[in-house]
């Protein structure tokens, strides 16, 4: 009775303690836990700190762009009082991460009530469901807009490939090192520092950063749509008080009285020019390292990402600079004869634009956009100074024909061609000339074929010059530009009914691609790879990722070492390796300093009548190849190899690394169990001398003769023996690739045949068969590899 009294106290004090809470507002934080119900989000900043707690001093485990999608798990009030919300997101590895950003930065979407005439609309239009959780959120605050499907009918991964070649598509060198390609010929693997393209400050962009940016899904949202939007011009949506809306602030608001850039002093850019371009979000001023936190004082303070384009070097964007094609329409003879125009002669840049577009065909929102991308909001763009030296009183706002060309840099290579007689009302020797001009290029050349999108402008999915004839290579052209865009329309404009083209693709992934965020050197090459006592096929390459190695059953286990290109990362899967019956996949791993791992295998056979030697021969690394058992070939480590070197050559054997001691004749008795260990004098000495268990034969110019009395007559038997096995391989040529010569590439093919990885006809069977005993063996693979050393 006693127990029930004290619950029922306990119950009705846990009841007060609900109420009070209840009267002043708090909520109890166990009760808070179980009540907080998961919300879907979007980041509303340039680049965002994700940080491990809640508050600035916490270290950051990932950063996000704007617009990248985020779950809302958990909220919590930092030691400044700040409200931030605990956030779960997928990183570039599909890995979930979890984490805390502060609230002022996350956008949560309008509530979507359903729509049966939308949903119809999008169904029509084939918009899979990964499109259509974003496009509901839009259509809630813009019901106006309409949406396409632009049916590409391409393979995404084969247009993310296309995209990521080599020089192709571009990012800052400052960026981020996932953000960079790892490919051959964008990489020096040798100094772990990347090619530049178009001058040094822009490299090749990394496949997975290339993903983000080509997914549409990442853009479905109010700013970054409207890189989606037409370009063609519209005199009932395009208004000179929407330009104008657009260019306040930057020096497009502003006049030229020469064709200059001076601006008027309504011009509030910043004053040294040095706004940056950061990818989806619009621009803002540089930092040096400040937190995309809230400061307390209502304005946003955003840290500058690290793909942010440098301030000191414009950036360049062109039609046939790296990675575009010659291919594509002409520009020396367009279909229509307004490649001249008519200039205006109005001093205001608004007044020149709309007279471009109107003569062009294309939206003079997308021609300020434009001229702001290439030339800095406070128009700090060398190719509009009129000061260039060698081009003074010649301009190209657009940076058309603007690319590295030998001596010259992409500004200059610009102004000259803007200099030259010819069409689109050459020479440009005035801002009106050079803005009528462009648009007159750009409207002929891109939005008239089809590439009327900011997406497509960069990324040409369409048309019969798919990959090709794109006018930028940077890979945040088309987000970067479509967020400026935007500014253009306020919110009346946006009520109206925008139509959006938003490009799809066969086999796209079910959610959309995460932007990269790993750091740090990238390098997760091997610089040596080996066997202790055995020799792998083929000779080891650092890009070639796949070995075979053939033992005899009574090995039990091998000696696996190698070392990492770089110190900077790290190296897994080596050491004493247990070996089972049958085949033996051993990996190694190399991991990068970013995390980014690189995976080396190595196939064991244990086979009858393998090889046995397990010791006392020269490891097989960088520049090896096959050898027999107690070769020389292939030494690394220390160089102690049973072979001798070349006076003062410091080599051990062909393709070795070692210091080149040679053993002497001591040390090779404790040699190769099941082989013979030989010394080869050097170039030029004829006397090769075996050392066997029973004595020392010296082969010279005179003949065969025993150096010591201890010749019994097993050694003479297994003398006969290989001198037969050796008369047989004469007869058989061992050329089982038809080059005709034996060399290392047959002895491969007669390893993956023992191992079972290719099929060899009668014919290259009959050729590998060294020993005529009608079956190609582990004794055929060792008679072949003797040939090859000469043996």
């Amino acid at each position: 009775m006693k127990k029930y009294k004290k619950a029922r106290r306990m119950a009705a004090i846990l009841a007060s303690v609900l109420v009070l809470d209840s009267s002043f507002g708090v909520v109890t934080p166990y009760i808070n836990a179980y009540a907080y119900t998961e919300r879907s989000a979007t980041v509303n900043a340039t680049s965002l700190n994700v940080r491990s707690g809640p508050g600035t001093t916490y270290s950051i485990v990932t950063k996000l762009t704007n617009g990248a999608s985020v779950s809302v798990i958990d909220e919590k009030n930092g030691s400044d009082g700040a409200l931030w919300y605990q956030i779960r997101v997928s990183n570039s590895g599909g890995q979930k991460v979890t984490g805390y950003v502060t609230k002022s930065y996350l956008k949560f979407p309008a509530t979507y009530t359903q729509d049966g005439n939308f949903e119809s609309q999008l169904a029509a239009e084939g918009f899979p469901e990964s499109y259509k959780i974003r496009l509901r959120a839009l259509h809630a605050q813009h019901p106006q807009w309409v949406f396409r499907a632009q049916k590409t009918n391409l393979d995404w991964n084969t247009a993310v490939k296309e995209e990521s070649q080599v020089g192709k598509t571009l990012v800052h060198t400052g960026s981020m090192s996932s953000w960079k390609s790892m490919l051959n010929g964008a990489y020096n693997w040798d100094t772990s520092t990347w090619v530049g393209f178009d001058g040094s400050s822009w490299v090749t962009a990394s496949e997975d950063i290339v993903k983000y940016y080509m997914d549409p899904r990442n853009f479905i949202d109010e700013t970054n749509v409207f890189q989606f939007l037409s370009h063609s011009y519209d005199s009932n949506k395009q208004t000179m008080d929407g330009l104008q809306t657009m260019t306040k602030g930057t020096f497009l608001s502003g006049g030229s009285s020469s064709g200059g850039n001076s601006t008027n002093s309504s011009n509030t850019s910043n004053p040294t020019g040095n706004t940056q371009n950061n990818g989806p979000g619009g621009t803002v001023s540089p930092t040096t390292g400040g937190s995309p936190e809230s400061s307390g004082s209502g304005n946003v303070s955003l840290e500058a990402p690290h793909a942010s384009i440098t301030p000191k070097n414009p950036r360049v964007l062109m039609e046939y600079g790296p990675g575009a094609s010659l291919t594509g329409p002409s520009t020396s003879a367009p279909s229509s004869n307004d490649t001249t125009g008519t200039v205006s002669g109005s001093s205001s840049y608004a007044n020149m634009i709309m007279n471009a577009a109107t003569q062009s065909g294309v939206n003079p929102y997308v021609l300020a956009a434009m001229i702001i991308q290439e030339q800095g909001s406070a128009g700090n763009g060398k190719s509009v100074s009129g000061t260039e030296s060698g081009y003074e009183g010649f301009y190209n706002f657009f940076n058309i024909e603007a690319y590295q060309s030998g001596n010259m840099s992409a500004v200059q290579r610009g102004l000259w061609w803007a200099s030259q007689t010819g069409n689109y009302g050459r020479p440009w020797n005035s801002s009106d000339k050079s803005i009528l001009g462009g648009a007159l290029y750009y409207g002929n050349n891109y939005v008239k074929v089809g590439q009327d999108t900011f997406y497509l402008k960069k990324f040409n999915v369409q048309g019969a010059n798919i990959y090709k004839h794109q006018y930028m290579t940077n890979v945040q052209g088309a987000a970067s530009e479509g967020a400026v865009f935007s500014k253009a329309y306020n919110s009346d404009m946006k009520k109206t009914s925008l139509e959006f083209k938003i490009p799809i693709y066969n086999n796209m992934p079910e959610t959309p691609c995460s932007q990269p965020t790993g750091d740090g050197n990238t390098n997760n090459m091997l610089a040596g790879l080996n066997v202790e006592g055995f020799v792998m096929t083929p000779t080891f390459n650092r890009d070639t990722l796949e070995y075979n190695l053939i033992v005899d059953p009574t090995v039990t286990n091998i000696k696996v070492s190698a070392s990492a290109l770089t110190s900077a990362s790290s190296v897994s899967g080596t050491g004493t390796i247990a070996l089972q019956n049958g085949n033996n996949d051993i990996k190694i791993s190399v991991t990068a300093q970013n995390g980014t791992v690189r995976e080396y295998i190595l196939h064991v056979v244990r086979q009858n009548n393998g090889p046995t030697y397990s010791s006392g021969t020269g490891n097989n690394n960088s520049g090896s190849m096959p050898n027999n058992p107690g070769s020389t070939s292939g030494s690394s480590g220390s160089g102690n190899s049973s072979g001798s070197s070349s006076s003062g050559s410091g080599k051990s054997g062909p393709g070795s690394s070692g210091s080149g001691k040679t053993k002497t004749n001591e040390e090779a008795n404790k040699g190769t169990p099941g082989g013979s260990n030989v010394t080869i004098a050097p170039v030029g000495n004829t006397n090769i001398s075996v050392q066997t268990s029973t004595g020392v034969i010296t082969q010279g110019p005179g003949g065969s003769k025993p150096v010591t009395e201890q010749v019994t007559e097993t050694v003479k038997q297994t003398q006969a023996q290989e001198t037969t096995a050796a008369q047989i391989a004469s007869v058989t040529s061992g050329d089982i690739d038809g080059d005709g010569k034996i060399s290392s590439k047959d002895v491969l093919k007669v390893q993956r045949y023992i191992l079972g990885l290719e099929k060899l006809s009668e014919k290259e069977k009959k050729a590998a068969d060294l020993n005529g005993d009608g079956k190609v063996d582990s004794k055929d693979l060792l008679l072949m590899k003797k040939k090859v050393l000469g043996l």
